[in-house]
């Protein structure tokens, strides 16, 4: 019996540690990873508007809508760490169901999301808008 119990216990702790491999990402983790050259893969999933007014350097953006039709051009093995993020997470955790449900196994969000980036003051990507000047 007791052999029977300690199978039990070493199942449940494999199985924390795996879901404990998906856990959110830290926003302050992902800046140590990215300035050691170590980054995931950082997915955008907002609207193209949302990506341009500010975006965390590095970040792909494919909206979360679009995901399933365009995973491919994630262009990165599907065992490969992908960091998914939006505004507070809700977009973002639907992108880590597309993700897992299309076989990438290490995907996981930015904890917070882009609320959590900007309540810490991270730096952010601004690309202009496209400047449009009038016919003569």
């Amino acid at each position: 019996m007791r052999n029977g119990v300690l199978a039990a216990v070493l199942l449940l702790v494999g199985a924390n540690a795996a879901i404990a491999g998906d856990a959110p990402l830290a926003a302050t983790q992902l800046v140590q990873e990215q300035q050691a050259g170590h980054a995931p893969l950082l997915l955008d999933v907002r609207h193209a508007d949302e990506f341009r007014d500010g975006h965390i350097a590095g970040a792909l953006n494919i909206p979360v809508e679009q995901l399933a039709s365009r995973a491919g051009v994630l262009g990165v093995p599907r065992d490969r760490e992908i960091v998914v993020y939006c505004v507070s997470g809700r977009r973002a955790t639907r992108a880590q169901d597309i993700l897992q449900a299309l076989g990438y196994g290490h995907v996981r969000q930015l904890e917070g999301s882009l609320n959590a980036w900007r309540d810490q003051q991270l730096p952010l990507v601004r690309e202009a808008a496209a400047v449009t000047s009038p016919l003569h």
